[in-house]
């Protein structure tokens, strides 16, 4: 007698955890930063495509399609941020400025225990982005990644930016 199994494998892979993960390990970097969506929307694409910020090889490999890619990942990385706030990993800040995040003390504690290579790879990978937006000065730093993305849109849509 064969019996069906309703149980369901959890999606590892481009997964909010997966995101989460990244997020994580991108505030810690930055810490004691916070940012909001938006930001770590760009820093999450960034951190597994140094490459494309001039800096070492990306984790992930270089597609043709990044615009595309970075905005997939923004609902990925939002569903990965509201993830870790539920785990008390991330803290949900509320100001003038509106929602932005920031790693709670446990997040330092979780990055220890993922050792694997892959992991590894992340953690150097948000640490060289951290230490080169102190190098160019934050706001600097992020608004060339945030023409990367525009000069990718640009480039796949035909419009010229002005």
């Amino acid at each position: 007698m064969e019996v069906a199994s309703d149980i369901v494998e959890p999606q590892l892979f481009n997964s909010p955890l997966e995101a989460g993960l990244r997020v994580i390990m991108i505030l810690e970097a930055f810490s004691p930063k916070v940012f909001d969506l938006a930001t770590l929307s760009l820093l999450d694409y960034f951190v597994v495509h140094t490459g494309d910020a001039g800096g070492p090889i990306s984790i992930h490999p270089e597609l043709e399609a990044r615009a595309g890619e970075y905005f997939v990942r923004r609902r990925l990385v939002e569903e990965g941020v509201a993830l870790m706030v539920r785990s008390f990993i991330l803290e949900q800040i509320r100001d003038e400025n509106g929602i932005s995040y920031r790693s709670r003390e446990t997040a330092a504690a979780m990055i220890d225990l993922m050792s694997c290579d892959y992991n590894t790879r992340l953690r150097d990978a948000s640490e060289w982005l951290a230490r080169k937006a102190r190098e160019d000065g934050l706001d600097h730093f992020i608004a060339s990644l945030r023409g990367g993305i525009e000069r990718w849109t640009h480039e796949v849509t035909g419009e010229i930016p002005l």
